[in-house]
């Protein structure tokens, strides 16, 4: 037994602990791999069970102000990091086929390194969308899809952040910054102006923005793989990513045809 959790604990150093990128390991969020995990833990424990019973016999929290505000922050900072990527591709070369961590120590794995993380830093604050909802008492739409989709991402950005930031995910990041600044942006009318987006045929767009994004991913990741391409960047990640952006595809697709084609005059506002 005792060579066993020998071997379990000297797997966990040598895969999890050695290998992690020494340029990330001492900044905020990402010293510890379980860090942003636990923080994953208490949101689901929170929005699934904890959060409901607690506002199970109060009236909705009056937080209007605050969301306004969230909403705000997440128009600028997600616009923000889409307008400082673009500048990166028009600063480097960046290979849209296969594009490798940049793991020597210059100007550009400088600024790719902090592009990254700023998007994780958007994933842990995307978090704060459910409590919201949760608050207010809206928990039909704390939906699978929902937080599936913000859990998943928060995770996945920590490992990614702290053993492959940027490459060939970097697309990733600038896609989801444009169409999350879109998306916060309609949050901030349906609490600002709701009389604008109350029964607005357009909404049904910004899904499709959506699901317009998870389809180029799909193309992005799986493209090295089908061409054969090896620029060093792992070749299990590109299947992960390309698969997880399938499945995201499929949930939005669903959601899409729920909302838009079998009932097209219900529309979901936040």
């Amino acid at each position: 037994m005792a060579l066993v959790l020998s071997s379990v604990y000297d797997g966990y150093v040598k895969n999890l602990i050695d290998n992690a990128d020494e340029r990330v390991v001492g900044l905020p969020l990402l010293q510890s791999i379980w860090t942003v995990p636990a923080i994953t833990v208490v949101y689901l424990f929170f929005v699934l069970n904890v959060g409901p019973k607690l506002m199970a016999n109060r009236k909705p929290l009056e937080i209007r102000p605050l969301i306004i505000v969230y909403n705000l922050v997440q128009v600028a900072a997600n616009l923000a990091a889409f307008i400082l990527g673009l500048k990166y591709l028009r600063d480097y070369h960046v290979s849209l086929v296969c594009q490798p961590v940049q793991q020597i120590d210059n100007e550009q794995s400088r600024v790719e390194l902090r592009l990254a993380y700023a998007y994780f830093l958007l994933k842990i604050l995307d978090l704060a969308d459910t409590v919201f909802f949760v608050l207010r008492k809206k928990q039909a739409h704390v939906s699978f899809l929902h937080v599936y989709h913000h859990a998943i991402m928060a995770i996945c950005a920590s490992l990614i952040m702290r053993y492959l930031p940027g490459g060939h995910c970097f697309m990733l990041g600038l896609l989801n910054t444009l169409v999350h600044a879109v998306m916060y942006f309609y949050f901030f009318l349906t609490i600002y102006r709701p009389q604008l987006t109350r029964g607005a045929t357009w909404k049904r767009y910004i899904t499709l923005m959506q699901m317009a994004q998870f389809s180029y991913l799909v193309f992005h990741f799986f493209r090295p793989i089908v061409l054969g391409v090896d620029c060093g960047y792992p070749r299990g990640m590109m299947w992960f990513a390309g698969i997880q952006n399938v499945f995201m595809l499929i949930l939005f697709g669903d959601f899409y045809r729920r909302a838009y084609l079998r009932n097209p005059t219900k529309i979901h506002a936040q």
